[in-house]
């Protein structure tokens, strides 16, 4: 019976060990995952996974789950505000600089956001339960992927093309920066 103990014991350090060994292996790799974690295309897809996320968790809710329902949408229209205002003040006037002879595609960005705020504005004001809320919900829903799409498909190639890896890390600290900047305003 020893003899099973020890080697049970053995086994579990010989694990352990592994372990500890495989993260020293990967500690070279950690200044390069925090780079691409600064960089704006990852921090944006970070953001639209997030509100992809908490729409799907509102559509998944019950309807007599009135507070739920209303706790998830706040948190929608909070991350979303946040992230339009940080994309309008740091991403988009970058942007000009780097499309500066089609404008259009900026343009229809700040479009875009506005008619989302408007949306989310009417929603704020609606029972989370009605009928109502589901199909107004479904435009915004809409909005938001057609929205992303564009972004990730177009906006993000133009930005991974025409900028350096550190401009884009640069801009990614920019755009963390101001995110937490109004995270930390609205807190208030």
């Amino acid at each position: 019976m020893a003899r099973r103990s020890n080697r049970s014991k053995f086994a579990k350090w010989g694990i352990i060990g592994g372990a500890i060994a495989a993260g020293a292996a990967l500690i070279p790799l950690v200044p390069i995952i925090k780079r691409r974690a600064m960089r704006v295309t990852t921090i944006l897809k970070k953001d639209h996974r997030m509100v992809s996320g908490l729409i799907t968790g509102l559509e998944m809710t019950p309807k007599g789950n009135e507070t739920l329902r209303r706790r998830l949408f706040d948190q929608i229209r909070r991350n979303f505000m946040i992230h339009a205002q940080a994309e309008e003040e740091v991403l988009y006037p970058e942007l000009r600089v780097l499309v500066f002879t089609d404008q259009s595609k900026v343009d229809e960005s700040y479009r875009e956001h506005q008619h989302m705020k408007d949306i989310l504005s009417d929603l704020a004001t609606m029972d989370p339960t009605s009928a109502s809320f589901d199909t107004k919900f479904a435009d915004f829903k809409n909005m938001i992927q057609h929205h992303v799409d564009e972004e990730e498909n177009e906006v993000f190639t133009l930005l991974m093309q025409r900028m350096s890896i550190e401009d884009q890390e640069d801009l990614g600290r920019r755009i963390h920066k101001r995110k937490s900047d109004l995270k930390t305003r609205k807190a208030a």
